[in-house]
């Protein structure tokens, strides 16, 4: 059996290997894990006795919200254990030699495959009597601010109707028809097996499930391409039949079909049954012959074994973010009390599972804290329902706590507010009735949705935008980890902040269900992850989870339902060590090898003490400038720099230039002389250049005046003319001090300066400064941005960075700001100069966050650089001096020429050809890269 799964550190891709033999050892374990079902590969079917199927959350449901609440019996109530424990551990071995040493859980590599998957479909297939939906981003200018993630299952969603397929019956069996029309696509592709019914789970192999007039298609690990192409045949053959089958009588054997009850989906395994035969024994079927045996169908099953398939498929997914790995430590022995939440660990590192002497009280996946105080903790319950339910119910008392007369909000002037909103949460949530059955409801202000919703449960209303929240709760079941940590650092600024930061904020709960994970139910529990500062997190466990508890265990059948038990925990420790499902230490690792003096994990230490954690932990890749920018930066990692760059005077020429030589051990007087010449304006000699002009890239002064302008007002930020890299070569201590650079004093906090790669773009260095030490020394941080090429990073260069900055942290961005082609073209780059212009204006205007790329970065570089335009005509219109002639002098030339072209300009900044970027670059440069 092949299964392998690898992410490329580098290029961030991941390779998916597996064969059919592998793919059907997992379905075998998976049809008596958890959810029954029939899949018709092994075996026969005449005779045969079907598996009791039952509705995941119908079965033996039971659960208590509040402490004067009676056990909850309804289906939405949920909580199931494994049917045979044993299974989730086959599974377990059947994944762990193609994920155990992922950097990310197999969850993340399933949801991206299947969005592309669902993507593709979208795009070829087009037909008229259903519509589809899944796969892409929700985009809604009504939409909050935050990003909407695609739900990874394709929805075929008909709507209401009069004819067939009218009600869930019918639905069914048009599920029924694509389910082996599908199977018989895939077969013949050789990318899979079977495709099977299994109504609300999904998992690694292509499910059936129920819409409300529809059906819902998870396409498992299915390659994108020729997946795609097989479920977008099946689909055209499916729309047919419906067709086809608005000609014939409906027969009443279809009725047996409605329902939730182990009968009527034991009849859809009968059904498929007879579907798979006519397959099998019909070789020209098409939509008009299954739509005969649909109407001709009697409620009894076929006899029908459908053949071995050999097969090996392999397909790769780009853009699949490597984490960082922390190295192993052991932890000190912590006295913690044994909550039966499944939250504690004495291992830092959870490749491997913690000892078996824990089983009843730790899952591996610890408490998490930053040297920074935020706190990441979470609780495992059997039922997504459950962490979901308790995750709103509990967020709403505990925000009217924040906000009462004795609160830590208590004078923030909303202690008689309300506020409850929701956007596309699950369809059976019942936050609504929860927020009701609050008796006093000032104080309770929260936001309750979904992450990554299903398209049927998204609705039309827009939200006004709050901040001030008690708690936000997000199901975030259906997203990656780099996305969870994203909204990890985006909902901080809507939750409200204690004036006193040892009492306790706002609350962020993500949770997770088990139903509809990517990796199936088999393989996951309940989860919710309370996130915030260490003091609100632990007041509400403390105030809440841990009466919560106590109720539980006073009502025995109830607590069996909720809390994990010693074989459930053993089960999801090693769901952890296989790197099956995420791990709270996940949201802080978002890519790249994490640096030195980063930001640290820490277990928060007992019995009530607020300061920093006491145990350092793995360095993680926390935004360094602003968390806000989580899932948009990584941290670079530089090997010490033992001595500065040597130079070969003999093979270069003397460089005359003021800037090249403050590099090096500088002539101070002199430099400052020549630089404060910098600092002096004279007016232009030449018209304003014009930036919107065909083919017009921005040169070295146009960046350095527009930067200079815009930032005119701000006293804390140096803006220094750009630097090239034989230059940069040349850099000593110092390279960054006032003495070369006027423009550095001691009120500096940001310094901002352009650095050309290559004689023909420009990145940009966004440097941040500390507060003195007692020494003198300032600790600085850079944010590197190149907006044509994120990830093209020179981290040798950079290293030089720690002469004139020791213990420099560095991150760079990840995000592709510009792109000048338009379609199919492949022309000039000539905007990377506008980017670097406008990102160092937003991010020192802004508190070091990162502004979102657009979804058109050509017509988005073109309104730079009118707007740039605009801003030249103003400073003119002011009579504002600019840079003299003679800063060309800052022009060094080794070996092949110039390598910047400066001109002296305060004038403007051109735009791009209206029909496409014509790199229309004069030589020596050539067009950017």
């Amino acid at each position: 059996m092949l299964w392998q799964l690898e992410v490329d550190p580098k290029s961030g891709t991941a390779r998916i290997q597996y064969d059919l033999e592998w793919l059907l050892a997992v379905m075998t374990v998976s049809a008596s894990s958890m959810v029954p079902f029939t899949f018709f590969s092994v075996g026969k079917a005449k005779n045969r006795s079907f598996p009791s199927r039952s509705y995941p959350r119908s079965a033996t449901p039971g659960f208590i919200l509040g402490p004067k609440s009676a056990i909850d019996t309804s289906a939405r109530a949920g909580g199931r254990l494994h049917v045979d424990g044993a299974r989730v551990f086959e599974l377990c071995d059947l994944f762990a030699p193609g994920t155990r040493d992922l950097p990310i859980p197999l969850g993340d590599v399933a949801i991206q495959s299947k969005r592309a998957v669902c993507v593709e479909v979208i795009r070829t297939f087009k037909g008229k009597n259903f519509q589809l939906s899944g796969g892409n981003p929700h985009r809604d200018s009504r939409s909050p601010d935050w990003r909407i993630h695609g739900y990874p299952m394709l929805c075929i969603i008909g709507g209401a109707s009069k004819v067939f397929p009218k009600d869930q019956g019918e639905w069914r069996a048009v599920q029924c028809v694509f389910g082996a029309l599908l199977t018989q696509q895939i077969r013949a592709r050789g990318i899979g097996i079977e495709v099977v019914s299994r109504e609300g789970f999904g998992s690694v192999f292509p499910t059936l499930a129920d819409l409300p007039d529809g059906i819902r298609l998870d396409p498992g690990l299915l390659p994108p391409g020729a997946g795609a192409a097989a479920i977008a045949a099946a689909l055209t053959v499916t729309d047919q039949f419906i067709t086809e089958m608005r000609k014939l009588k409906v027969p009443e054997s279809i009725g047996t079909l409605n329902g939730y009850t182990s009968a009527a989906l034991e009849a859809v395994d009968r059904l498929m049954a007879v579907l798979h035969d006519h397959a099998l024994t019909t070789p020209l079927a098409n939509a008009s012959t299954y739509a005969t045996a649909v109407s001709r169908y009697t409620g009894r099953a076929a006899e029908c074994a459908l053949p071995a398939v050999k097969a090996t498929i392999a397909y790769e997914l780009p853009g699949m973010l490597p984490i960082a790995r922390g190295p192993k430590k052991k932890l000190r022995p912590e006295p913690q009390e044994d909550s039966g939440y499944g939250s504690e660990s004495d291992y830092e590192d959870e490749d491997e599972p913690a000892p078996k002497k824990k089983s009843g009280k730790s899952d591996g996946d610890e408490e998490v804290a930053t040297r920074e105080g935020f706190t990441v903790k979470k609780i495992s319950v059997l039922s997504g329902m459950a962490a979901l339910r308790m995750a709103t119910f509990y967020g709403m008392h505990y925000s009217k706590a924040l906000f009462n007369a004795k609160g830590s909000m208590k004078d923030s002037g909303l202690t008689g507010t309300q506020l409850l909103n929701a956007w596309a949460p699950y369809f059976e949530l019942d936050h609504d009735p929860i927020y009701q059955g609050i008796v006093s409801k000032d104080g309770v202000r929260i936001l309750v949705m979904d992450g990554a919703p299903n398209p049927i449960n998204i609705t039309g209303d827009a939200i006004p935008k709050q901040n001030q929240l008690g708690a936000v709760v997000i199901d975030t079941t259906n997203n990656t980890s780099s996305e969870k940590a994203e909204y990890l650092a985006f909902f901080q600024a809507l939750l409200a902040s204690a004036p006193d930061s040892k009492k306790p904020g706002g609350l962020l709960f993500m949770v997770e269900s088990a139903s509809k994970h990517p990796t199936g139910g088999d393989l996951v529990h309940g989860v919710m992850r309370v996130c915030g500062t260490r003091v609100s997190v632990r007041a509400f466990f403390t105030n809440f989870l841990k009466n919560h508890l106590e109720i539980m265990s006073s009502t025995t059948s109830a607590y069996g339902l909720t809390v994990l038990d010693d074989n459930e925990t053993l089960a999801r420790r090693a769901m952890l060590a296989n790197r099956l499902v995420m791990r709270n230490g996940d949201l802080f690792r978002t890519g790249g090898t994490a640096s030195p003096g980063g930001s640290e994990l820490g277990v928060s230490k007992p019995g009530g003490v607020e300061d920093a954690p006491v145990v350092p932990r793995p360095s993680t890749d926390l935004p360094l400038l602003a968390l806000r920018n989580m899932g948009k930066v990584r941290r670079v990692a530089l090997r010490p720099l033992v001595a500065p760059a040597p130079i070969d005077g003999s093979k270069k020429k003397e460089v005359p230039s003021a800037s090249a030589e403050g590099w090096g051990e500088p002539d101070v007087a002199s430099l400052k002389k020549q630089f404060a010449a910098l600092g002096s304006f004279e007016a232009p000699s030449q018209v304003a250049p014009n930036l919107e002009a065909p083919g017009y890239y921005y040169e070295e002064d146009d960046i350095y005046n527009l930067q200079r302008y815009l930032l005119r007002d701000q006293a804390n930020v140096a803006v220094l003319p750009g630097v090239s890299r034989p230059q940069w070569l040349q850099m000593g201590p110092a390279a960054y001090t006032t003495g070369v650079h006027p423009a550095i004093t001691t009120n500096t906090q940001i310094i901002i300066q352009p650095l050309n790669r290559g004689g023909n773009h420009w990145a940009l260095l966004y440097i941040t400064l500390g507060a003195p030490d007692p020494l003198g020394g300032r600790h600085a941080r850079l944010l590197y941005l190149d907006p044509l090429h994120p990830n093209d990073v020179p981290v040798e260069d950079l290293r030089l960075l720690q002469q004139p900055f020791p213990g420099i942290e560095i991150e760079h961005c990840d995000i592709q700001y510009q792109d000048d082609n338009d379609g199919p073209l492949l022309k000039g780059q000539d905007s990377c100069g506008a980017w670097v212009v406008h990102l160092a204006v937003h991010l020192a205007r802004n508190g070091h966050v990162l502004p979102p790329a657009s979804p058109n970065r050509r017509t988005a570089a073109l309104l730079l650089r009118h707007d740039h335009n605009a801003d030249i005509d103003e400073a003119r219109d002011q009579d504002l001096p600019v840079a003299p002639v003679d800063r060309r002098l800052h022009v060094v030339e080794p070996r092949g020429g110039p390598v910047l072209r400066r001109r002296a300009s305060f004038g403007s900044l051109p735009a791009l050809a209206p029909s496409g970027l014509q790199g229309g670059k004069k030589k020596p440069p050539s067009s950017e890269y």
